[in-house]
């Protein structure tokens, strides 16, 4: 069965294995572009009274069917996601339009701006250094995951604001709709291998005593993972100043940025250990053998200049310094211009007599010009009288 057989067999029996209700639903399969331009096939069992149903991409399904898995446990697998992601309540879409229903929903992310020409060619999104902020609209929460909306230039134009205005919207949501985390690389391995302990039948103090036992104690942690409370999209928390700064402050010296994919990023303190393109070799590695291509941020390590709040790649360092430092010599001369003209003008206006003065001189002048009359006046009345 190829790809095409096998999305029509879907669509044709994904009902037989969803409950009654999903009886009369509405099936589709449409592609959509995902990050980093990846194209994938999408599922929607819409029901009847709804306006809104989940995703659920084919693609990987198919993989495991070429992989010998039965299309009777492909399906129950597909129907078991989609009764998973029912949502508890409705969210009417025609509020997508409504900027006052959507402004407190509004959310942001960090995706490879290369890498999603195509993606980003209809949305609006900020530049940060090679990376590309774009924007979306939390839909609704559940256990078993999110759902949200990207908007779109024509959303935003409906919406009646601009760019700076909506990026600064999606930071002001972010403490409130993505709160980010900040551990230690020993406390994410605990937090990873708690729940599995605890399904064995350990307390949660029995798991953690056991957890310390596997892993040796580290007074100097040298990574940290960085994302947010519901591990999707973290990479965004990159964004959020105030994090940052309580980041740099709390390690009280300059980290590389490691960016292990789109939902979370690596923070590793400097030292004489740290070779920046060791570890861009271990970021390009674990992106081309261990994250799924949708899932990809960047080849390159960052960093982060905690007084201009800027995240710039670590590779471009130095050719930033010398930028900001030509951009400071030029601010300098442009300074030292407007200062001498400063002085040329006050010195010109110096050597040029006040309206006072030159009233005074002129003056000077007619009374001056008065008395040199007055004599020759004199002179003419006495040759007048002589003649007479």
């Amino acid at each position: 069965m190829n790809y095409e057989e096998f999305k029509q067999e879907v669509a044709d029996r994904i009902k037989e294995f969803l409950p009654e209700k999903y009886a009369d639903a509405d099936v589709s399969i449409q592609t959509v572009v995902k990050n980093n331009d990846q194209k994938l096939d999408g599922l929607m069992v819409k029901l009847e009274d709804s306006n809104i149903a989940p995703n659920i991409y084919l693609n990987q399904f198919y993989e495991q069917h070429e992989d010998g898995r039965p299309m009777d446990d492909i399906l129950a697998a597909i129907a078991d996601v989609r009764t998973q992601h029912e949502m508890s309540q409705d969210f009417d879409v025609s509020k997508l339009t409504d900027f006052d229903s959507v402004k407190d929903r509004i959310t942001c992310r960090l995706i490879n701006a290369e890498q999603n020409a195509e993606y980003l060619a209809d949305k609006p999104h900020t530049m940060v250094d090679d990376l590309a902020v774009t924007y979306h609209i939390a839909i609704g929460k559940e256990e078993s995951g999110t759902m949200s909306a990207p908007i779109t230039n024509r959303l935003m134009e409906g919406y009646g604001v601009d760019v700076e205005q909506l990026h600064q919207i999606a930071l002001d949501n972010m403490d409130t709709l993505t709160p980010a985390t900040f551990k230690s690389m020993t406390e994410t391995m605990v937090d990873m291998m708690l729940p599995d302990m605890m399904r064995n039948g350990m307390t949660e103090e029995e798991a953690r005593e056991a957890i310390a036992g596997m892993i040796p104690p580290t007074p100097d942690e040298m990574m940290y993972v960085l994302s947010n409370e519901d591990k999707l999209n973290g990479a965004a928390v990159l964004l959020n100043d105030k994090v940052m700064d309580d980041i740099t402050e709390k390690l009280g010296q300059d980290y590389f940025i490691l960016p292990s994919s789109v939902h979370e990023v690596l923070i590793v303190p400097k030292n004489d250990q740290m070779d920046l393109k060791t570890l861009e070799s271990m970021v390009q590695d674990v992106n081309a053998t261990q994250v799924a291509p949708e899932e990809r941020l960047s080849d390159h390590v960052y960093a982060y200049d905690a007084k201009e709040h800027e995240l710039f790649r670590a590779d471009k360092a130095e050719e930033r310094a010398a930028a900001k430092e030509a951009e400071a010599s030029k601010e300098t001369a442009v300074e030292k211009t407007s200062v001498e003209k400063t002085s040329a003008k006050e010195e010109k206006r110096q050597e040029r007599p006040s309206l006072k003065e030159r009233l005074a001189q002129k003056k000077d002048v007619v009374a001056k010009n008065e008395a040199n009359r007055e004599p020759r006046q004199m002179n003419k009345d006495r040759g007048a009288q002589a003649l007479a």
